[in-house]
């Protein structure tokens, strides 16, 4: 049998190294964006709650936008936050907290996937994905009060 040595710490790995008790502060440009999307679905998702084969509750809001394709903001959990963590959880340690499941999703499609949070409550966020564009200025316009 080949004897391999072990893979050669990078830079890049020592940087993480004591993740596991640090979380970040949530970043605001998702702050906003999610307190958008939550606001519009305390505004119109009442009508659009229903509940999943998993148990729990489903707001949807599919909202059209001129000349732009639709923006589709899905949360689910056992009730409707009104805010996100502070904190997100340090994208090292996720791989290493299998299985996690969260209590609450906030997915927001344009028509993909561009913005998928996922948590509990007093725990930090963890962001399944993310991805800027054109949809954040509109999820904003689209919101109540903004």
């Amino acid at each position: 049998m080949k004897v391999t040595k072990p893979p050669r710490e990078t830079v890049s790995s020592l940087n993480y190294r004591d993740a596991d008790d640090t979380p970040t502060t949530t970043a605001p440009e998702l702050k906003s964006l999610s307190s958008a999307a939550l606001s519009l679905l305390a505004r119109d998702a009442g009508a659009a709650m229903s509940t999943e084969d998993t148990g729990k509750n489903a707001w949807t809001v599919i909202a059209a936008v001129p000349d732009r394709p639709e923006l589709t903001v899905r949360c689910t959990g056992p009730d409707l936050p009104s805010v996100i963590p502070n904190n997100m959880a340090h994208p090292s340690v996720i791989p290493f907290e299998r299985p996690w499941i969260g209590t609450y999703r906030l997915i927001v499609r344009a028509p993909l996937v561009v913005l998928d949070l996922y948590w509990r409550a007093e725990e930090p966020l963890r962001i399944m994905g993310f991805s800027r564009g054109d949809w954040e200025a509109d999820l904003e316009a689209l919101a109540p009060g903004r």
